[in-house]
């Protein structure tokens, strides 16, 4: 598996990819991208007057220091259903569905 670098006398590992069909195991990227997106639904079903529903929606108004960007939740997540083929609104509207939002 390993071999010996002659020259720097350090072994070489495998490829990662040949290393996850090795062992059947899914990316952990997207291990949490499928968490993200589960929770996502669960928050979405919340009501309103929770506090985890009103985080999702939330846009900070005061600005950060420089050299930090925005990130927030909602951003995150936006990027996660882009990755799946989705836009944000076609996201939220399955989420309200927990059996469609599931499959």
């Amino acid at each position: 598996m390993a071999e010996k670098d002659p020259k720097h006398k350090m072994e070489r590992s495998a490829p990662k990819e040949s290393i996850w069909e090795q062992t059947n195991e899914e990316k952990l990227e997207l291990s949490v991208h499928e968490y993200r997106l589960r929770r996502l639904g669960h928050v979405h079903r919340m009501s309103d007057d929770r506090i985890a529903k009103q985080v999702l929606h939330w846009i900070p108004e005061e600005r950060r220091k420089r050299g930090r960007p925005h990130i927030i939740w909602q951003h995150v997540i936006i990027k996660d259903t882009e990755k799946g083929g989705l836009l944000w609104e076609e996201a939220l509207s399955l989420a309200a569905d927990r059996r469609e939002w599931r499959n």
